[in-house]
C-alpha cells in the first residue's frame, strides 16, 4: 500500500485486495502505511475470497492485513480525521489487542469489523465494547465473541443516571462532583476486570459516551450472552436500529429485554437453528410503539407458520419480513389468514419467503 501513501490529499478510499498465490508467497499489507493520509476520512478495506485453479475452489486469499495493536494504533495516530472505518477481514488477521486499540480514534461515528472464517475453523475474536471509541452512532461486528462485563455496563449505567439525575437537581457544580465521584467508584467494579495495558478502568467507564450514542447497531454472527444483552438495553438510549443475525446466546429470555429500547425504529431478529428463540418472546415488545420495520426469522415460524396473536400489537408496523412461505400460513392459520394479518396491521406490508 506504499503508493497510496503519496495520495496525501485522499480522503475516501474503498479498496478489496486478494491474491491467489501459494501459502509460501504470502503477501502482507500493514495499515500503518496508510498513516500519511491524514485528511483521509473515509477508509474501507475488504478482503476477498480468491480462486485458486489447482484446488478449483475459492479459499481465503494468500494475503494479510494484520489488525495487531501497532497498526491500529499507528493508523489511528495518522488519521486523525477518519470518521468511518470497516474492516472486513480475515480471522487470522484481527486481533484482540488490535480491536481495543481502535479507541484511539477520536473522530469515528461509524465502524465496521469482520472477522471472517474463510471456511476455515473458526478463531475467537474477542471485543470489550467499553474498549470502543467514543461517540459512536454505528457499529456493526461480524464474527467477534463480546466479553464486555455485564457488571461494568450495568455500574456504567448506573453511573451515568446517577449523574443526570444529580444535573437536574443540583446544577452543573454538583454535577460535576457526582461525576467525579462516580467514576471514582466504577474504577473499583473495574479493579477485578483484566484490561489491556494502558488502559484504566475510569478511562473506560463512559458507557454513556462509548455506546450512548449509537443509533445502528448491527451483530452477526457473534456471542452475546442474555445477561450481557439485559445490561445493553440500558446503555442504548438513542438505539433506532438493531440486526441481530446468527447470534450465539439469543433466547427468549434476552429479547425481552429489547422491550427497553423504546426508541427502535428498525428491529431484524435472523435466528436460524436457534432452539432456545421462539415467537412467544414477541409479546414482550409490545412497548416498541415506534417500531417501523420488523424482520423476525426463528424455527418455529420458519416451519410452523405464524402466531398471528403474537404480531397483533405492532399496529404501527410499515413492513413485516417472515421467515415462512404464505403456503405455511395458510397451513397454520387457515384460508384467509393473509388478509386476517393484514387487518390486524392495516398500514404494514407484509413480506414473506417466496
Amino acid at each position: 500500500m506504499q503508493p497510496l501513501a503519496a495520495l496525501t490529499a485522499l480522503s475516501d478510499l474503498r479498496m478489496s485486495v486478494y491474491s491467489n498465490n501459494e501459502r509460501d508467497a504470502m503477501l502482507t499489507l500493514q495499515l500503518s502505511q496508510l498513516t500519511a493520509l491524514t485528511n483521509l476520512q473515509v477508509l474501507h478495506l475488504t478482503k476477498q475470497h480468491a480462486y485458486f485453479p489447482e484446488h478449483r475452489r475459492l479459499l481465503e486469499g494468500s494475503i494479510s492485513v494484520p489488525l495487531s495493536a501497532a497498526s491500529a494504533a499507528q493508523l489511528a495516530a495518522g488519521c486523525k480525521r477518519l470518521r468511518a472505518l470497516r474492516l472486513c477481514l480475515g480471522s487470522s488477521d484481527v486481533t484482540a489487542e488490535g480491536l481495543a486499540e481502535l479507541r484511539h480514534f477520536s473522530s469515528l461515528h461509524s465502524l465496521c469489523v469482520s472477522a471472517e472464517p474463510f471456511g476455515n475453523r473458526p478463531q475467537p475474536v474477542t471485543l470489550d465494547l467499553l474498549h470502543l471509541p467514543k461517540g459512536l452512532t454505528s457499529l456493526e461486528l461480524r464474527n467477534v465473541d463480546i466479553i464486555t462485563p455485564p457488571a461494568a455496563l450495568a455500574a456504567a449505567a448506573s453511573m451515568d443516571s446517577q449523574q443526570i439525575s444529580g444535573q437536574q437537581q443540583q446544577g452543573l457544580f454538583s454535577y460535576l462532583d457526582s461525576a467525579a465521584a462516580a467514576a471514582s467508584s466504577l474504577a473499583g467494579v473495574f479493579a477485578g476486570v483484566n484490561l489491556p495495558d494502558g488502559v484504566d478502568g475510569v478511562g473506560c467507564n463512559g458507557a454513556g459516551c462509548v455506546l450512548g450514542q449509537l443509533v445502528c447497531l448491527k451483530l452477526e454472527s457473534c456471542r452475546l450472552r442474555t445477561s450481557q444483552l439485559e445490561a445493553l438495553s440500558l446503555v442504548l438510549p438513542s438505539l433506532q436500529q438493531l440486526k441481530l443475525a446468527a447470534v450465539a446466546g439469543l433466547s427468549d429470555e434476552g429479547v425481552a429485554f429489547l422491550s427497553r429500547l423504546t426508541g427502535l425504529v428498525d428491529l431484524s431478529v435472523q435466528a436460524p437453528y436457534n432452539k432456545a428463540l421462539s415467537q412467544a418472546s414477541l409479546a414482550a415488545l409490545a412497548p416498541l410503539r415506534g417500531l417501523r420495520y420488523l424482520s423476525w426469522q426463528s424455527d418455529d415460524l420458519t416451519s410452523l407458520g405464524p402466531v398471528v396473536a403474537a404480531f397483533s400489537h405492532f399496529t404501527t408496523l410499515r413492513l413485516l419480513s417472515l421467515s415462512c412461505t404464505p403456503a405455511t400460513l395458510k397451513h397454520a392459520c387457515g384460508q384467509g389468514a393473509e388478509d386476517l394479518l393484514q387487518q390486524l396491521l392495516p398500514y404494514c406490508h407484509l413480506d414473506f419467503i417466496c
